[in-house]
C-alpha cells in the first residue's frame, strides 16, 4: 500500500510543479483501487470506507442537481460557454454521484453486478463499477463540451509515450493487486500478458492490416455518406513535435498498445466482459466524431473476443501494429 500511496504523491507533486503533466491524472484511481484493496479483508474499515462513499455521492447528486436548475439564475449574465461548461459539470457531478452511490447500495449493487464477473461482497469490484461509471461519465461530457470546438493540432513530444505507460501500466497493475494480493508473475497472468507464438506474431500483423482496411473503407464511407461530420473527424490532428513520425510512430503505438491493452483488456475486461469494455475504450476516445468513436468500439469489440481466445499479449501487439500504420500511411 505505501509504495502505491507514494507513487501517487509523486505523480501529484510532478503535477503541481509542473514538471510532468498527465501524471497526476491516474492518481486518483491508483489510490481508490489501492484504499478498497486494503479495506476488503476489514470489515471495520469497509464501513468507515463505504459511510465516506455514501455521503460524498449523496453530496454530489444534491450539489450537481441544485446547480443544474439553477444555473441560470446564478450564471445567467455569463458568456455561453461558460453556462455550458457548468451545465455540463454540474449534470456530471450528479451522474457520477448517482452512479457511486449504485455501486455503494448493497441491494442496487447486487442487481448492477448480476450479469457481470463482480462480486458485489468485494470493495474493490464495487470501487472499480464506480471508477467505470465515473470514466464513462467524464468522457461523454467532455465529448459534448468538445463538440462545438473548432479543434486544433495536438503535439506528440518525445516524452509522451513515457508518460502514457507511466499512467497505463502502474493502474492495470494496481487494479489486479500487484505488491498486495499478487506478486508480478500472478499479475501479469491476471493481466493476459504471456508468451505467444511465432504464428501468433504473424496473425496479429493479420488482424492489424484487416483494422487498417477496415478503417480505410469505412473512412470513405464517411466522406461519402457524412461528408460534414467527415470533416470535423480530423479537428483534433496529432503531429510530432520534436521526433520524426518514423520514430515517434512507433514509440507511440508502442505505449498505447500495451498500456492500453493492459487496462481494457488486460484488467477490466474479465470482470466487466467484451461489450462494456469496447464501450469505455471508445469512450476515451472523444477526440473523434460519432463515427470515429463507433468504429473504435467495434475495433474494441474485435480485440476483446481475441482476447478471449488468444491472451493480452496478442490484442497488444495487434494494437501496436494497427496504431503504427495509422499514423505512417499518410507519410508513405
Amino acid at each position: 500500500m505505501l509504495l502505491w500511496i507514494s507513487l501517487c504523491a509523486v505523480y501529484v507533486g510532478l503535477g503541481v510543479l509542473g514538471l510532468v503533466d498527465g501524471l497526476w491524472v491516474v492518481a486518483p484511481y491508483i489510490a481508490a483501487v489501492t484504499f478498497a484493496r486494503v479495506a476488503e479483508p476489514r470489515p471495520e474499515l469497509r464501513r468507515a470506507l463505504r459511510t465516506v462513499v455514501l455521503a460524498a455521492a449523496t453530496a454530489a447528486i444534491v450539489v450537481g442537481v441544485a446547480v443544474g436548475f439553477g444555473r441560470r439564475h446564478v450564471f445567467g449574465s455569463a458568456p455561453a460557454e461558460t453556462v455550458k461548461l457548468v451545465t455540463v459539470a454540474a449534470w456530471g457531478l450528479a451522474a457520477v454521484g448517482a452512479s457511486t452511490l449504485a455501486c455503494a447500495v448493497r441491494p442496487l449493487r447486487e442487481r448492477l453486478f448480476r450479469k457481470l464477473a463482480l462480486d458485489p461482497k468485494s470493495a474493490v469490484h464495487a470501487t472499480s463499477a464506480a471508477l467505470y461509471a465515473a470514466t464513462l461519465v467524464v468522457m461523454v461530457g467532455s465529448f459534448v463540451l468538445l463538440y462545438d470546438d473548432p479543434g486544433d493540432s495536438i503535439p506528440i513530444y518525445l516524452s509522451d509515450p513515457a508518460v502514457s505507460l507511466l499512467t497505463d501500466v502502474p493502474l492495470a497493475l494496481a487494479g489486479v493487486g500487484f505488491l498486495m494480493t499478487r506478486n508480478l508473475p500472478t499479475a501479469m497472468n491476471r493481466l493476459g500478458f504471456v508468451p505467444i507464438t511465432r504464428r501468433q506474431v504473424a496473425w496479429a500483423g493479420v488482424v492489424a492490416a484487416a483494422f487498417v482496411v477496415a478503417a480505410g473503407v469505412l473512412d470513405h464511407a464517411e466522406a461519402w455518406l457524412l461528408p460534414e461530420i467527415y470533416g470535423r473527424e480530423g479537428r483534433f490532428s496529432l503531429t510530432f513535435a520534436n521526433v520524426s513520425p518514423w520514430v515517434g510512430a512507433p514509440l507511440v503505438a508502442m505505449a498505447a498498445g500495451v498500456g492500453e491493452e493492459a487496462i481494457f483488456r488486460g484488467a477490466l475486461q474479465p470482470r466487466f466482459g467484451v461489450p462494456l469494455t469496447a464501450l469505455l475504450f471508445a469512450a476515451v476516445h472523444v477526440q473523434y466524431e460519432i463515427p470515429g468513436i463507433l468504429l473504435i468500439f467495434l475495433i474494441g469489440v474485435v480485440l476483446g473476443v481475441l482476447r478471449d481466445r488468444t491472451s493480452t499479449t496478442f490484442t497488444a501487439l495487434a494494437h501496436m501494429l494497427y496504431d503504427i500504420a495509422a499514423f505512417l500511411l499518410p507519410d508513405v
